[in-house]
């Protein structure tokens, strides 16, 4: 029979501790590889992102350098 308690706090099942037996050293280094497996996906995206910023900027650039050597041609 389910109780009041029980239907209104289902984590109270839960551990406390999910690895009670894992050391200091255990518990840092699976938060490590955690956070760098977070973190390269989001680097990879900045660099990216990055990477199309300054191709757009050397795109306009070069456009806009371009017209302005045509229509200094044209004048002359």
């Amino acid at each position: 029979m389910t109780t009041a308690r029980s239907i209104r706090r289902p984590l109270d099942r839960w551990p406390i501790d999910p690895w009670p037996r894992a050391s200091l050293g255990e518990r840092t280094a699976v938060g490590s590889v955690l956070i760098l497996l977070l973190a390269l996906p989001c680097i990879a995206a900045a660099l990216a992102l990055a990477l199309l910023v300054i191709l757009v900027q050397h795109a306009c650039r070069s456009y806009d350098a371009g017209a302005m050597l045509r229509a200094r041609l044209v004048r002359h």
